[in-house]
């Protein structure tokens, strides 16, 4: 299978989330088979450090993140994510538990202030998961956009004015284009002569539709 998890069920309560997920067979169950994945995960969101992480080793989580179940990880960034979009509350931490019978199913229990904002940030921090520990070659998530991404999102659903936000950004542009331009003065130059050309010998020069047929092969092989 070509991803970490698969999210077999979701839901959704008054005011928390339960996603029962499944750590795919193959891929690892622990942080600590891929220290250097759980390292990325972190740089992508170095707060869950400090997230409160009751019933482990210590109160932060970053006690017990270098050797804990991979949902307990994903539980921990996907409430990063919902921490900073500023819509979800105080939310600091989650629950996961494992699921008698199965080492490698998983109940994750999340709050719920808006059951689209918190489905959008599950889904986000197992696509930044993916990238983590499966393709850490391929360019990095970005972070800050995904959150301000699913914060546009929530408050369009809410339907709340978006427009002040995009004004702003709008403001920030239009001061950076209206800067004048400085361009260095040069001195004016005295004409020069330009010395005549001889008369080019003839040539014969391919039609312009084979000249076009090449070039379009040339554009086409870049993207093959």
């Amino acid at each position: 299978m070509a991803q970490l998890f698969n999210i077999l069920k979701i839901t959704v309560g008054k005011d928390k989330l339960c996603a029962r997920i499944l750590v795919n067979p193959g891929r690892p169950l622990r942080t600590s088979e891929d220290i250097e994945a759980t390292a990325r995960v972190y740089y992508l969101a170095p707060a869950i450090a400090k997230h409160l992480c009751l019933g482990d080793t210590g109160r932060e989580f970053q006690e017990c993140m270098g050797d804990t179940e991979l949902p307990h990880l994903l539980e921990h960034l996907t409430v990063e994510i919902l921490n900073e979009t500023g819509l979800a509350g105080k939310v600091s931490c989650g629950r996961t538990r494992q699921v008698p019978g199965d080492e490698r199913l998983f109940d994750v229990e999340l709050s719920c202030p808006d059951d689209a904002l918190t489905v959008g940030a599950l889904s986000s921090a197992t696509f930044m998961m993916d990238w983590a520990f499966l393709h850490p070659q391929t360019p990095a998530p970005d972070f800050e956009g995904t959150v301000g991404a699913l914060r546009k999102l929530a408050l369009n659903l809410r339907g709340e004015d978006v427009e002040d936000e995009d004004e702003d950004d709008a403001e920030v542009a239009a001061e950076a284009e209206e800067a004048p331009e400085v361009a260095d003065e040069q001195p004016a130059e005295e004409p020069v002569a330009e010395p005549v050309a001889e008369p080019e010998p003839e040539v014969e020069r391919p039609h312009p539709r084979m000249a076009d047929t090449a070039q379009a092969k040339r554009v086409a092989d870049v993207f093959h």
